[in-house]
């Protein structure tokens, strides 16, 4: 055979061989995919939803006032010559707080007496006179002009005793007014003279607080206005005192609502044990106006935001997680009222929540 014609065939072969290796794989028959791997549960923890008795609480920031305050003013002038009263002192009803001097009061008394005296004297000696003409009159001895002047005499030194013993009165009251006494036990809460000083009647020199107990005015709105009984129980704290509570009740509820605010006012007279409570300080006061029962509380975190709608993820049977569409109520100290969406029994997701998606598989760590 020709040379030439051998090494053809050869090339032919090789270029057979080769075709059939490239095309090979395209004429295999499919190989099969590989399966996802399903998705890893999370891990939650779970709370039982339990129903109970949910106390409905309102609350309000106000300002404490002593339950008694009095500011005491001089009602006469003069120079104060005592003030033994200081700031803080704790004083008792009728004890002298201050004292004007009394030295030209005293006197002026004792000038209104002496006036007395002489008026009494002259009505005395008026009074003689006409009832002796009172008896001569009958028989024609006196005229009757001389009588009605004897009269006239009498009636005017009878009204001069009484202006005489007025003058009295309105001196010893005023000897009595240099003396400003407390109206009740209480402490002083300022104080504004001095030694020296003049008195100016009705201008403010001293007060005087009760503050045994206070009252501490807030303001609700009209949806917890309306909740209010005189009854409700209230519980007060105060910054000043972290983790005490004081007892306290409505004393007073207002009937008409502030303008500016649309909030009615309400008074709450609160106890102070060991007087630890100030005028001036600020209080929370929290009044239980009512009670709801068979409520579903849960944490607040255990409601979730998705989709502008509130959800609650709880555990079913076969340990995956069930949205549920949720209304909350009130809420108190890191605690929601569940008043749609849940009932009792149910097992509530409190924490992994945020990574889940309905239907995910869950495993549980933690059941308080």
């Amino acid at each position: 055979m020709n040379p030439f014609i051998k090494m053809i065939k050869k090339t032919a072969l090789v270029l057979c061989a080769l075709c059939c290796a490239l095309w090979q794989p395209a004429c295999s028959p499919p190989q099969e995919e590989a399966q996802v791997p399903g998705k890893k549960p999370v891990a939650v923890t779970l709370l039982n939803a339990e129903a109970g008795d949910l106390p409905v609480i309102v609350e309000s920031v106000g300002r404490l006032n002593p339950v008694r305050e009095a500011t005491l003013a001089p009602e006469i002038s003069g120079i104060f010559s005592e003030c033994p009263a200081r700031l803080g002192d704790r004083v008792e009803k009728g004890a002298v707080l201050i004292r004007i001097n009394p030295a030209d009061h005293r006197l002026a008394l004792n000038e209104a007496r002496a006036g007395l005296q002489a008026a009494r004297a002259r009505l005395e000696t008026a009074q003689k006179t006409h009832a002796r003409l009172e008896k001569l009159l009958p028989r024609k001895v006196i005229s009757q002009d001389a009588f009605e002047k004897s009269e006239a005499e009498y009636k005017t030194a009878l009204a001069a005793f009484s202006q005489a013993g007025a003058l009295v009165d309105i001196r010893r009251r005023n000897l009595e007014k240099t003396a400003i006494r407390a109206p009740f036990s209480g402490f002083v809460a300022s104080r504004h003279v001095e030694v020296g000083m003049t008195a100016a009647p009705g201008k403010p020199a001293i007060t005087v607080a009760d503050i045994r107990s206070m009252l501490l005015l807030v303001h609700f709105p009209e949806a917890d206005y309306v909740r209010l009984d005189k009854t409700d129980p209230v519980s007060v704290s105060a910054p000043a005192f972290p983790g005490k509570a004081f007892t306290g009740a409505i004393h007073r509820m207002g009937v008409q609502a502030d303008p500016a605010t649309h909030t009615f006012p309400v008074e709450i007279r609160v106890q102070n044990p060991g007087l630890k409570l100030k005028a001036g300080m600020s209080a929370l006061a929290a009044v239980t106006a009512d009670v709801i029962s068979d409520a579903v509380m849960i944490p607040q975190n255990a409601a979730l935001y998705r989709e502008s709608r509130l959800e609650v993820f709880v555990a079913d049977p076969d340990q995956r997680a069930l949205a549920r569409v949720v209304e909350l109520g009130r809420s108190r100290n890191g605690w929601v009222h569940v008043s749609r969406g849940l009932a009792p029994g149910d097992r509530v997701i409190v924490s992994g929540g945020q990574y889940l998606e309905p239907g995910d598989p869950i495993k549980i760590i933690e059941t308080p």
